[in-house]
């Protein structure tokens, strides 16, 4: 894994500045758009280019970045690739339930009802189970962004037992990109945030989206990393698949499963009165002894 090239390839585009370029316009209309739920379609647009970084990148493509010229394409990209990412996050959104109910009963009781201490209880097992499975999402994230990149297929992201599988065998490369990622978002976003501080407040219209998208980048440059060094081919969870050979090209009386044959060994023959014509001498009988 090289974690400084998922940040330098950018630059090494000889087309890198357009394409930055392309790529702020669409976070920075979007986010505009955004109160009005029109924004939410240029970041299904920006996730979809994304998935096809991480296939350049797994692809082992010398310049990963891609153009910005297929946005229906990239829109279904990106909506798929939602759609999974929403399922996988569904427990997350069950488990606010109880912290929603927890607060609603704390607020409406007094410190010294027992309602408050249902309440409390309520909200830490909410807030604590979202929390946990908030880490398993990271982990998984890589995984199931992978798997729907190999055909862009919605229930490949949703192979939920392979996707495990795979980043179990994995764990110690997928741990150290979802950590890496982590510390990189809150670092661009800060970045980002005091340089357009420092340009006036305006320079935040060019930074804050900049910070956004070199985060993705940086994110699924990471994911095509693990997809090249981990690639994930037939069973995900590392079951190997054993060719077969089609019955057309086995040889001549071989049964498809069924191993070869052992050869039958003929008893060996020692009477021409068992088998008469064989060519071989009866052995003379002894005389019986007179009682």
């Amino acid at each position: 894994m090289d974690y400084g090239k998922a940040l330098t390839f950018i630059t090494e585009d000889p087309r890198w500045q357009q394409k930055i370029a392309t790529g702020i316009g669409v976070i920075l209309v979007s986010a505009l758009l955004s109160v009005v739920l029109i924004g939410v379609v240029g970041f299904l647009i920006a996730m979809g280019y994304c998935v096809r970084l991480l296939q350049n990148v797994r692809d082992g493509q010398t310049y990963p970045l891609p153009e910005w010229d297929q946005w229906g394409e990239d829109l279904t990209r990106g909506f798929k690739l939602f759609v999974v990412s929403l399922v996988w996050a569904l427990p997350i959104i069950i488990f606010t339930i109880p912290t929603g109910i927890g607060a609603a009963i704390s607020d409406n009781s007094r410190s010294s009802d027992p309602g408050q201490f249902v309440g409390s209880i309520l909200t830490i097992c909410g807030s604590c189970l979202s929390m946990l499975y908030g880490l398993f999402l990271a982990l998984v994230m890589p995984g199931y962004s992978i798997a729907f990149a190999r055909d862009e297929q919605i229930n490949s992201g949703l192979r939920f037992r392979d996707i495990w599988g795979w980043t179990q065998a994995h764990l110690g490369d997928v741990l150290m990109v979802a950590i890496i990622y982590l510390v990189a978002s809150i670092a661009f976003g800060l970045l980002g945030a005091i340089v357009g501080a420092l340009l006036c407040i305006v320079g935040l219209v060019v930074t804050i989206p900049l910070a956004a998208l070199v985060t993705y980048l940086f994110q699924y440059h990471l994911y095509g990393q693990l997809a090249y060094a981990h690639p994930m081919s037939g069973g995900y969870g590392g079951r190997v698949e054993y060719p077969v050979t089609p019955p057309s090209e086995m040889a001549p009386g071989v049964t498809p499963g069924v191993g070869p044959i052992p050869p039958v060994e003929e008893p060996p023959v020692s009477s021409t009165g068992e088998y008469p014509g064989s060519g071989i001498e009866e052995t003379p009988k002894p005389p019986d002894t007179p009682a």
